[in-house]
């Protein structure tokens, strides 16, 4: 008999083994293997310790400070913090209620605005050009630029990829006829301040045996758009060029089947806003994508539906799960390492890439040593 339960326990353990093993190369590699340098800068109060978005140029990290209606400016090398800008609300220089920021320069940037509005600042000049896309057709929606579920502007050949966000209000609104009819990006030419369909849709193959959400991560390369729906294994790849579309499909060894039990269970519209969530947090979903254009690489950052501790409020904990599956592809976007982070270490939504590989922050919000007067930026080489 123990002989026998040895063997059953040497099963079940080497299963578990190579479930959670991904490639040859993440077999015999930690997540720390690939940590390059952790750096602490401290910040003031003027300065938000969460953020919904931000953006790195040329040595510098752009940083929306939701509660003090400003843009900082982060020199990584330094650590020195700086207000790059700070707009108003309302008056005939208002921004209106701002979803994130875009910037494409040190004298202009983008602000996306409830109202279906884009508003352009040059900064040198005081100048503003103000975009309505409701003006160009009824069926455009607001459009934002945030870190946070990526989706973000992307300057390209002139033209300003705009996120949409596609609204409907039953599960059986989603068919082929409803995704023919949506946008999940505008073009706005900005020669002559003119929206511009993408000829880019989602289809039933976005989203395997059933529909589901229409929601999308949208993250860029050049000419290159990334498409990634909140559950799916499918990438598309839409060229801005040509119009083109190329299709992936990402493997995983760690997340978890999607499915469509929350989508399609209409009776959670009598269910309290509690229960929804913590029915939300019960399947996996795809958090956030980051594509690399130093290393040729693409991040795939997915909560793993594990659900919300017990104890634990379900709308609190949605705003920032516990931990997340980091994914690593490569240029031909097959599999290069998987990890699962540990619990309460790394931000779920806030990351970027800049030229030393990808960043995530240290200082989640619920680990018990967490600050609000730094910021923990930890840096990961996960090139050959």
């Amino acid at each position: 008999m123990k002989s026998a339960f040895q063997i059953i326990t040497i099963t079940v353990l080497l299963s578990l083994f190579y479930a959670c093993t991904t490639t040859p190369e993440s077999a015999k590699k930690s997540l720390m293997d690939f940590h390059v340098e952790e750096v602490t800068i401290p910040i003031g109060p003027e300065i938000d310790p969460y953020t919904m978005a931000l953006q790195y140029v040329d040595g510098e990290l752009l940083w929306h400070n939701k509660n003090r209606s400003t843009i900082s400016k982060i020199d990584l090398k330094t650590k020195q913090v700086s207000e790059y800008y700070h707009y108003q609300e309302e008056g005939p220089m208002g921004v209106g209620n701002i979803v994130g920021f875009y910037v494409f320069n040190q004298n202009k940037i983008a602000f996306p605005t409830s109202g279906r509005r884009v508003s352009i600042y040059y900064m040198d000049t005081d100048k503003v050009d103000r975009i309505k896309l409701s003006d160009f057709s009824p069926d455009y929606t607001d459009t934002r630029s945030r870190t946070r579920y990526t989706s973000t502007f992307h300057f390209w050949n002139n033209k300003l990829v705009l996120p949409q966000t596609v609204y409907f209000r039953y599960t059986h609104e989603i068919n082929e006829d409803f995704l023919k009819n949506k946008n999940p990006f505008l073009i706005l030419n900005l020669d002559n301040s003119k929206v511009e369909e993408s000829p880019y849709r989602l289809s039933k193959s976005n989203f395997g045996e059933n529909f589901n959400t229409p929601k999308i991560l949208l993250d860029h390369k050049g000419k290159y758009s990334y498409i990634l729906p909140f559950y799916s294994n499918q990438l598309d790849v839409f060229d801005l060029n040509n119009s083109n579309t190329k299709s992936y499909q990402l493997q995983t060894n760690l997340i978890p089947d999607f499915t469509n039990k929350f989508f399609l269970h209409e009776e959670r519209v009598n269910q309290s806003l509690e229960e929804n969530m913590s029915e939300y947090l019960s399947e996996p979903q795809n958090l956030g994508i980051l594509v690399d254009p130093f290393k040729n690489l693409l991040y795939r950052m997915t909560w793993p539906g594990t659900g919300v501790p017990e104890g634990v409020s379900s709308m609190k904990f949605v705003a920032t799960p516990s931990h997340f599956i980091l994914s690593v592809y490569d240029e031909n976007f097959d599999l290069k390492y998987e990890f699962e982070l540990p619990e309460y270490e790394y931000i779920p939504h806030q990351y970027f890439v800049s030229e030393a590989g990808l960043h995530l922050f240290g200082n989640h919000p619920d680990h018990p040593d967490s600050k609000e007067d730094q910021l923990v930026i930890h840096t990961f080489d996960f090139s050959d």
